[in-house]
């Protein structure tokens, strides 16, 4: 009787161990699917976590209005298209005072660098968060000097990619393709103002 107890007992423990190593076995053991089913919601977790960061750095330039939009690519207002280097056609946000500058490289202008610069303070400003991916910033400029204040739409998605739209006084229209920066990061050249 004990051998048939010992018996059962080694069977048991046996057949215990081997339901053990099997489901370990399924669950140690993808298929090639799988593994690439989980790599991949890994992959959008991680990016959908690096675009709320980085909306949630360019939002606090924005609201904190310490940024500089740096344009690559200018439209004018009769819709010719230039290519522009961004450290001469940039728009300077710090605390309410502005820069707004326009420069061609090669051209000697007024402001040294081709173009024009001006420096003015906020009259407005309103920032919008958002729902989705982008946000943006509406506000009218007060500029030293003669001329009817521009109005600026800034639309910015969350990797820091913008549009600025500047109406002149005028009602002239200026679209800027760019990307906004922090102020210690933007490596920028500021003309001499006419006024």
């Amino acid at each position: 009787m004990k051998k048939l107890v010992y018996f059962l007992g080694i069977f048991l423990v046996a057949g215990i161990l081997s339901i053990q190593v099997g489901v370990a076995q399924n669950t140690g053991s993808l298929t090639k699917q799988e593994k690439n089913k989980i790599e991949k919601l890994r992959k959008e977790k991680e990016k959908k976590m690096q675009r709320a960061l980085s909306k949630a750095y360019y939002a606090k330039l924005l609201k904190e209005k310490y940024f500089v939009f740096m344009a690559d690519y200018v439209v004018g207002p009769n819709g010719t298209a230039f290519v522009v280097s961004p450290d001469i056609n940039f728009f300077s946000v710090n605390g309410n005072n502005v820069v707004i500058q326009f420069g061609m490289e090669g051209v000697v202008g007024l402001n040294g660098v081709g173009g024009i610069t001006a420096r003015g303070t906020i009259l407005d400003y309103k920032f919008n968060q958002g729902k989705k991916n982008n946000m943006s910033v509406t506000t009218d400029i007060n500029l030293i000097g003669p001329g009817l204040p521009p109005h600026i739409y800034i639309n910015v998605s969350d990797d820091g990619t913008a549009q600025l739209n500047m109406q002149t006084g005028n009602g002239a229209l200026i679209t800027m393709y760019g990307q906004i920066v922090s102020p210690r990061k933007a490596v920028i050249f500021t003309g001499q103002s006419i006024f």
